[in-house]
């Protein structure tokens, strides 16, 4: 059966951008089809009930109703959460207050008109993406036969309480310990059955049971010794680890109590525990432990929401700004050190907190245009990071953002000259993709230190440069795999892979698919 196409409706007072969306990508390509069309606030909400399209490329600037009125209009709907659309906003305006009402409101991406298609792309295949993950979450919820005991921690878990008819019917004097486990960071979270298999074998020998809530894995071990499932959590996370980019938490752990009451504790601290992982990335799964040992929790956790002002940091822009003129690099990162430390102990939510850096880079980069307009700065466009950091799963990953930014803004400020060695270096890793690149060698060539071009290569590309590297291979392995009738193992080598197996690595980990899918998608053998 063929996969099922989402309907995309797209919004936009100009009939000829309407037009040029329908036209700028390959819709049916990306397993999606445009089931109409909108010229007004008013209009969109009518196609939105008429139509029940899944994403909706919503212009922000439209008569009658903005887009944000739609946005609101649709986010405070009674409509159940999985009818709701998908937005990504379209605009004219590089302006931060859209990209953030837009995101308060629950839209899924930002971008700035004239629409480039890749980014359209992109941004389409991550809200498909989202859309899989959703609906594979809620069938496996829906359709899983759950034990009897399971449906009944499940409801005790979300009601807070032990019911008396569930109470009486179970065995007060068992021990239970709960582990909660995000189905947004593990690596194959789009794969939920995988994620069931891999805890399935890594706890075979532990007594347990789990279920899906709430977007979250949740497992309950039922007399087992403390350090038994620390010991096997480890194992699982750090299975998991290998599936995903970027390291940090991706679990939490309650200790073990006994009873009903007891069960419904652990999960209580697992949960607290769990609403703490964007702050961990030295660890695969944290502990009451690890709390209680992190200064910054015990200030997230105790503070009021009253003891927060971001005003505090913004109205440090001005000086940050006078540091960036004068390239004072340690006066620079003094102050973007108390940044983050605010940040990380500040009461206020992961969301609020991803705004705050988003502010930050806006109004740090508005604040040199406005001092020195003549200037062009060799930087990524604020607004181009705003998305970015939202999609953080981190805050050490976010906060890098932030700062790689910032001194990136000061650097270029002070001197152009690394942005022409960066082009050469692209240009030459383009031409000479399949011989044994590295830096040391690209220093070299280039009479530069091969660290110093590194950090410039990953500020002017977005991406370290082995990352770069693997995308311009494997591109070019698409393109030989679609196109060619070489072997698969001779691509390998082609674009510069020794290792066929790393190869298959690097691809599925590129485009999630394997070379031979991606070549039978295509219509080969």
């Amino acid at each position: 059966m063929s996969e099922q196409k989402l309907k995309v409706l797209i919004a936009d007072d100009e009939e000829i951008v309407r037009h040029g969306l329908e036209k700028i990508i390959d819709w049916e390509k990306l397993g999606c089809t445009i089931c109409g069309e909108a010229s007004s606030g008013d209009e969109v909400l009518e196609r939105i009930e008429e139509l029940s399209p899944n994403i909706v490329l919503l212009d922000i600037n439209m008569p009658r109703k903005t887009g944000i009125d739609v946005l609101e209009s649709v986010y405070n709907s009674s409509r159940p959460q999985s009818q709701k659309p998908k937005f990504l906003i379209l605009s004219g305006y590089s302006d931060f207050e859209f990209a953030k009402k837009a995101i308060n409101f629950g839209a899924k991406g930002y971008i700035v008109k004239p629409v480039d298609e890749d980014e359209l792309e992109d941004k389409i295949r991550d809200i498909k993406n989202d859309i899989q993950k959703e609906a594979e979450a809620e069938s496996l919820r829906s359709s899983a036969e759950r034990e009897e005991i399971a449906q009944g921690f499940k409801q005790m878990f979300l009601y807070g309480a032990v019911e008396d008819g569930f109470a009486e019917e179970k065995n007060q004097h068992n021990f239970y310990q709960v582990a909660i486990i995000s189905l947004e960071l593990v690596g194959f979270s789009n794969e939920v059955q995988s994620l069931q298999i891999a805890f399935d074998d890594c706890f075979v020998y532990v007594n347990h049971f789990s279920f899906l809530m709430d977007g979250m894995f949740v497992a309950v071990f039922t007399n087992e010794g403390e350090e038994t499932v620390l010991r096997h959590l480890d194992r699982l996370c750090t299975r998991l680890q290998k599936n995903k980019t970027g390291g940090g938490a991706i679990a939490s752990l309650g200790h073990k109590f006994e009873g009903l009451e007891g069960g419904l504790k652990s999960y209580t601290q697992a949960k607290r525990l769990y609403s703490q992982l964007f702050f961990y990335t030295q660890k695969f799964f944290i502990t009451q432990e690890d709390l209680e040992a992190d200064e910054y929790a015990s200030l997230r956790l105790g503070k009021r929401p009253d003891d927060f002002n971001i005003n505090k940091y913004l109205s440090a822009i001005p000086e940050l700004t006078q540091y960036i003129e004068i390239y004072d690099l340690q006066k620079i990162n003094a102050l973007l050190a108390n940044f983050k430390k605010w940040l990380k102990s500040s009461v206020i939510s992961i969301d609020e907190i991803k705004k705050m850096c988003m502010a930050f880079i806006v109004e740090t980069q508005n604040s040199v245009h406005a001092r020195h307009p003549e200037k062009e700065l060799d930087t990524v466009p604020a607004l181009d990071l705003v998305n970015l950091i939202y999609t953080q799963n981190y805050f050490d990953e976010m906060i890098k953002i932030v700062e790689d930014f910032t001194v990136g803004l000061a650097e270029s400020f002070t001197s152009n000259t690394a942005s022409s060695t960066i082009l050469k270096v692209i240009q030459y890793v383009k031409t000479h993709y399949d011989t044994e690149l590295k830096l040391e060698l690209l220093g070299d060539l280039f009479n530069c230190n091969s660290a110093y071009l590194g950090k410039k290569f990953k500020e002017y590309t977005g991406v370290p440069f082995n990352t770069y590297l693997d995308i311009i291979r494997i591109e070019q392995a698409k393109n030989l795999l679609a196109t060619s009738d070489l072997k698969i193992y001779e691509i390998s080598k082609v674009v510069g892979y020794s290792n066929t197996d790393y190869f298959y690595l690097k691809f599925k980990k590129h485009t999630n698919m394997t070379p031979k899918e991606f070549k039978k998608s295509k219509g080969g053998e």
